[in-house]
């Protein structure tokens, strides 16, 4: 089961940057934070299954439950591909 780490901003709930695959929380912490230019201590990471999300969907994070949910409004959706050459 293949890992996707989420950003987010702890007191809104917006996610600031997905990071799928082998990147630990750590790394996905630093990138967030460099990227968003927002304080450490306001972005939170949570990791989930990358079956949990599906295609044409958008998300946030349920900053209470620390949990991903369908956006009613304003999300980030989601999509993966095979990253690399063709065969």
């Amino acid at each position: 089961m293949a890992e996707t780490h989420v950003a987010y901003d702890t007191r809104s709930g917006q996610i600031i940057s997905v990071h799928h695959g082998e990147l630990d929380a750590v790394r996905a912490r630093e990138r967030a934070q460099h990227h968003a230019k927002i304080s450490g201590d306001h972005i939170g990471i949570i990791t989930v299954a990358s079956e949990a999300v599906e295609r044409g969907k958008l998300y946030k994070v349920d900053v209470s439950r620390k949990a991903l949910v369908v956006a009613a409004g304003e999300g980030v959706g989601f999509s993966f591909r095979i990253a690399g050459p063709l065969p």
